[in-house]
């Protein structure tokens, strides 16, 4: 056989982006076995065609499949099975990339918290923002200590099973006062749907535009009414509903508490 008329495992290997020694390692484990192997020289090649079959194993090694799980699924079997694993797969990529979206958002949300942030000082800055609706997958909460945090917060998330969380590892809290006047905390996860058709509590927010600030301190401790009514005074705005309080960061870490965000819906006065 003419070597001349395929590509040397050089070639092969930077046309298809692979090393030589992953190019060896596929021959020995049967999974891509050269066009033609020179007797005399043992020198391997490879026809153009064989890109394609190099494109698909890199692409389901990509997203986790195995390359003993190739051989099964992929090498010697019929078309319609074939057909029904590369189905599976399109399913997981498209799963994954719903993921890389959701740590898109995550970042991007993240990002923008902190250049709100990163030149605050003691003055308070005030921003009206319009937020979607949402609703608070809450349990009420008797301790304000940070430590008690973690597993409500763990339960509330097993509880969402659909993972329809508006963003992913923020928590929030509301305070309120029960028919007996009592202060209550609701701590939560805001979801992007309404849950109580499953049997789960939640607090909806309105969309609407919200007044948003920032304020050093523990979120749980912090007194923003009187800063509430007074901006509301000063811009003929009234407060609507229950004050949100989000801590900055998750309130788990060793930075956790020093800083939260105030939310409360607004409304302009006439």
């Amino acid at each position: 056989m003419d070597s001349n008329s395929f590509l040397k495992i050089s070639e092969f290997g930077r046309l298809g982006k692979t090393s030589r020694k992953m190019l060896i390692h596929y021959d020995k484990i049967n999974i891509l076995k050269p066009a033609y192997t020179d007797p005399s020289t043992k020198y391997r090649y490879y026809s153009i065609q064989q890109l394609k079959s190099l494109a698909m194993i890199k692409s389901l090694q990509a997203i986790g499949v195995s390359l003993g799980e190739i051989k099964e699924k992929y090498l010697n079997t019929n078309m319609q099975d074939y057909l029904k694993n590369l189905k599976k797969e399109e399913i997981i990529i498209e799963k994954k990339l719903a993921e890389i979206q959701m740590a898109k958002k995550i970042l991007a949300d993240k990002l923008n918290c902190l250049e709100e942030i990163i030149d605050l000082g003691d003055e308070i800055e005030f921003k009206l923002k319009e937020m979607p609706r949402r609703y608070l997958i809450y349990s009420n909460i008797k301790s304000k200590e940070l430590e008690d945090l973690p597993p409500i917060i763990f339960s509330l998330e097993k509880k969402n099973q659909n993972r329809d969380f508006l963003i992913v590892g923020d928590v929030a809290a509301v305070k309120k006062l029960s028919e007996s006047k009592n202060e209550e905390i609701l701590l939560g996860i805001f979801s992007k749907v309404d849950k109580s058709s499953e049997g789960i509590e939640n607090y909806m927010f309105e969309e609407g535009e919200y007044l948003c600030f920032y304020k050093k301190g523990y979120f749980l401790d912090g007194e923003n009414s009187p800063i509430i009514e007074d901006w509301c005074r000063k811009n003929a705005y009234a407060a609507v509903g229950e004050t949100i309080v989000i801590p900055l960061l998750l309130p788990f870490l060793s930075i956790g508490g020093s800083m939260y965000q105030v939310q409360i819906r607004v409304k302009k006065l006439p």
